[in-house]
Protein backbone atom coordinates (compact mmCIF):
# COMPACT_ATOMS: atom_id res chain seq x y z
CA UNK A 1 0.00 0.00 0.00
CA UNK A 2 1.33 3.40 -0.90
CA UNK A 3 2.26 5.73 2.00
CA UNK A 4 0.21 8.55 0.45
CA UNK A 5 -2.87 6.80 1.87
CA UNK A 6 -1.49 6.60 5.44
CA UNK A 7 -3.91 8.08 7.94
CA UNK A 8 -6.49 8.96 5.30
CA UNK A 9 -8.52 5.83 4.66
CA UNK A 10 -9.88 2.67 6.21
CA UNK A 11 -8.42 -0.41 4.57
CA UNK A 12 -10.72 -3.36 3.94
CA UNK A 13 -8.36 -5.99 2.54
CA UNK A 14 -9.14 -9.59 1.68
CA UNK A 15 -12.85 -8.95 1.03
CA UNK A 16 -12.90 -6.83 4.18
CA UNK A 17 -11.84 -9.69 6.44
CA UNK A 18 -8.66 -7.84 7.39
CA UNK A 19 -9.82 -4.32 8.21
CA UNK A 20 -7.68 -1.46 9.50
CA UNK A 21 -8.67 1.95 10.82
CA UNK A 22 -7.26 5.17 9.41
CA UNK A 23 -4.43 5.03 11.95
CA UNK A 24 -3.52 1.49 10.88
CA UNK A 25 -4.97 -0.30 13.91
CA UNK A 26 -6.58 -3.67 13.20
CA UNK A 27 -10.35 -3.45 13.61
CA UNK A 28 -10.84 -7.16 12.85
CA UNK A 29 -9.21 -10.05 11.05
CA UNK A 30 -11.05 -13.26 10.15
CA UNK A 31 -8.39 -15.87 9.47
CA UNK A 32 -8.83 -19.28 7.90
CA UNK A 33 -8.03 -22.31 10.05
CA UNK A 34 -5.24 -24.73 9.14
CA UNK A 35 -7.82 -27.30 8.04
CA UNK A 36 -9.66 -24.78 5.87
CA UNK A 37 -6.39 -23.68 4.29
CA UNK A 38 -5.32 -27.27 3.61
CA UNK A 39 -8.65 -28.08 1.93
CA UNK A 40 -8.41 -24.90 -0.13
CA UNK A 41 -4.91 -25.73 -1.37
CA UNK A 42 -6.08 -29.26 -2.26
CA UNK A 43 -8.84 -27.77 -4.41
CA UNK A 44 -6.41 -25.30 -5.98
CA UNK A 45 -4.33 -28.29 -7.09
CA UNK A 46 -7.45 -29.80 -8.70
CA UNK A 47 -8.24 -26.51 -10.45
CA UNK A 48 -4.67 -26.11 -11.67
CA UNK A 49 -4.71 -29.58 -13.20
CA UNK A 50 -8.15 -29.04 -14.74
CA UNK A 51 -7.14 -25.76 -16.39
CA UNK A 52 -3.92 -27.35 -17.63
CA UNK A 53 -2.25 -24.04 -18.36
CA UNK A 54 1.53 -23.81 -18.54
CA UNK A 55 2.53 -20.79 -16.47
CA UNK A 56 5.65 -18.70 -16.34
CA UNK A 57 6.19 -19.09 -12.57
CA UNK A 58 4.69 -21.97 -10.57
CA UNK A 59 5.45 -20.08 -7.34
CA UNK A 60 3.30 -17.10 -8.40
CA UNK A 61 -0.09 -18.83 -8.39
CA UNK A 62 -1.41 -18.94 -4.82
CA UNK A 63 -1.17 -16.65 -1.82
CA UNK A 64 -2.34 -17.37 1.70
CA UNK A 65 -3.13 -13.88 2.95
CA UNK A 66 -4.44 -14.97 6.35
CA UNK A 67 -8.09 -14.02 5.95
CA UNK A 68 -8.20 -15.11 2.31
CA UNK A 69 -6.44 -17.46 -0.05
CA UNK A 70 -6.23 -16.31 -3.65
CA UNK A 71 -5.37 -18.50 -6.62
CA UNK A 72 -4.37 -16.81 -9.87
CA UNK A 73 -4.66 -19.23 -12.77
CA UNK A 74 -2.05 -17.41 -14.89
CA UNK A 75 0.02 -15.99 -12.04
CA UNK A 76 -0.20 -12.75 -10.09
CA UNK A 77 2.61 -11.13 -12.07
CA UNK A 78 1.64 -12.28 -15.57
CA UNK A 79 1.30 -9.68 -18.32
CA UNK A 80 -1.69 -7.46 -17.47
CA UNK A 81 -3.13 -7.55 -21.01
CA UNK A 82 -3.01 -11.35 -20.97
CA UNK A 83 -4.76 -11.32 -17.58
CA UNK A 84 -7.51 -8.93 -18.70
CA UNK A 85 -8.17 -11.07 -21.77
CA UNK A 86 -8.28 -14.41 -19.92
CA UNK A 87 -11.80 -14.43 -18.43
CA UNK A 88 -13.30 -10.92 -18.25
CA UNK A 89 -16.86 -12.17 -17.71
CA UNK A 90 -16.00 -14.94 -15.18
CA UNK A 91 -17.47 -17.58 -17.50
CA UNK A 92 -14.41 -19.88 -17.61
CA UNK A 93 -13.90 -19.78 -13.87
CA UNK A 94 -17.60 -20.17 -13.07
CA UNK A 95 -17.84 -23.14 -15.43
CA UNK A 96 -14.83 -24.73 -13.73
CA UNK A 97 -16.49 -24.39 -10.33
CA UNK A 98 -19.69 -25.91 -11.75
CA UNK A 99 -17.62 -28.83 -13.08
CA UNK A 100 -16.37 -29.60 -9.55
CA UNK A 101 -19.48 -29.62 -7.33
CA UNK A 102 -18.15 -32.23 -4.89
CA UNK A 103 -15.02 -30.20 -4.14
CA UNK A 104 -16.96 -26.91 -3.87
CA UNK A 105 -19.46 -28.58 -1.50
CA UNK A 106 -16.60 -29.94 0.62
CA UNK A 107 -15.26 -26.40 1.02
CA UNK A 108 -18.74 -25.11 1.85
CA UNK A 109 -19.08 -27.79 4.52
CA UNK A 110 -15.81 -26.51 6.00
CA UNK A 111 -17.12 -22.93 6.02
CA UNK A 112 -15.30 -21.67 2.91
CA UNK A 113 -16.80 -19.94 -0.11
CA UNK A 114 -15.01 -19.54 -3.40
CA UNK A 115 -15.72 -16.88 -6.01
CA UNK A 116 -14.03 -15.69 -9.18
CA UNK A 117 -12.06 -12.47 -8.67
CA UNK A 118 -10.46 -10.10 -11.14
CA UNK A 119 -10.05 -11.82 -14.50
CA UNK A 120 -7.76 -14.72 -13.56
CA UNK A 121 -8.30 -15.51 -9.89
CA UNK A 122 -10.42 -17.22 -7.29
CA UNK A 123 -10.84 -15.88 -3.76
CA UNK A 124 -11.40 -18.34 -0.90
CA UNK A 125 -12.87 -16.72 2.23
CA UNK A 126 -14.90 -17.69 5.27
CA UNK A 127 -18.49 -18.32 4.19
CA UNK A 128 -20.66 -15.25 4.59
CA UNK A 129 -17.70 -12.99 5.40
CA UNK A 130 -17.84 -11.26 2.01
CA UNK A 131 -17.52 -7.60 1.05
CA UNK A 132 -21.18 -6.79 1.72
CA UNK A 133 -20.99 -8.28 5.23
CA UNK A 134 -17.81 -6.40 6.09
CA UNK A 135 -18.96 -3.08 4.65
CA UNK A 136 -22.15 -3.38 6.74
CA UNK A 137 -19.99 -4.17 9.75
CA UNK A 138 -17.81 -1.07 9.23
CA UNK A 139 -20.79 1.21 8.63
CA UNK A 140 -22.47 0.00 11.82
CA UNK A 141 -19.24 0.28 13.81
CA UNK A 142 -18.66 3.86 12.66
CA UNK A 143 -22.31 4.93 12.87
CA UNK A 144 -22.46 6.04 9.23
CA UNK A 145 -25.64 6.38 7.19
CA UNK A 146 -25.79 3.81 4.39
CA UNK A 147 -27.30 6.27 1.92
CA UNK A 148 -24.28 8.55 2.36
CA UNK A 149 -21.85 5.80 1.37
CA UNK A 150 -20.86 4.64 -2.11
CA UNK A 151 -19.14 1.46 -3.24
CA UNK A 152 -17.19 1.51 -6.49
CA UNK A 153 -16.38 -1.89 -8.00
CA UNK A 154 -15.60 -3.68 -11.24
CA UNK A 155 -17.53 -6.87 -10.48
CA UNK A 156 -21.00 -5.60 -9.57
CA UNK A 157 -22.84 -8.32 -11.47
CA UNK A 158 -24.29 -11.75 -10.64
CA UNK A 159 -21.44 -13.99 -9.53
CA UNK A 160 -18.94 -11.11 -9.38
CA UNK A 161 -16.84 -10.66 -6.25
CA UNK A 162 -18.51 -7.27 -5.62
CA UNK A 163 -22.07 -8.63 -5.96
CA UNK A 164 -22.52 -8.97 -2.19
CA UNK A 165 -22.45 -5.17 -1.85
CA UNK A 166 -25.48 -4.67 -4.10
CA UNK A 167 -28.38 -3.64 -1.88
CA UNK A 168 -26.14 -2.84 1.09
CA UNK A 169 -25.20 0.68 -0.02
CA UNK A 170 -25.38 2.59 -3.30
CA UNK A 171 -22.92 1.23 -5.88
CA UNK A 172 -21.17 2.44 -8.99
CA UNK A 173 -19.89 -0.08 -11.54
CA UNK A 174 -16.56 0.58 -13.25
CA UNK A 175 -14.57 -1.50 -15.72
CA UNK A 176 -11.05 -1.34 -14.27
CA UNK A 177 -8.77 0.39 -11.73
CA UNK A 178 -8.19 3.40 -13.99
CA UNK A 179 -11.91 4.06 -14.35
CA UNK A 180 -12.20 3.72 -10.55
CA UNK A 181 -9.53 6.39 -10.00
CA UNK A 182 -11.08 8.65 -12.65
CA UNK A 183 -14.55 8.33 -11.11
CA UNK A 184 -13.33 9.01 -7.58
CA UNK A 185 -11.19 11.95 -8.70
CA UNK A 186 -14.11 13.49 -10.61
CA UNK A 187 -16.53 12.87 -7.74
CA UNK A 188 -14.21 14.40 -5.13
CA UNK A 189 -13.42 17.42 -7.29
CA UNK A 190 -17.11 18.11 -7.90
CA UNK A 191 -18.09 17.95 -4.20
Amino acid sequence: MTPRFDGRYYILAQSGNDTKSKDGATLWIETLSEGQAAATFSFIKVLKEAFGIVVRDENDLAEHRGAQITYSILGFHENIDKKYAFDPDDSKRSAMLAAHPVEVKRLQDLGIEVTPAGTTSYNFILAGKHKGFNITRLIEREGWKKDECLYVGDALFPGGNDESVIGVIPTRAVKDPQETFDFIRTTLLSS
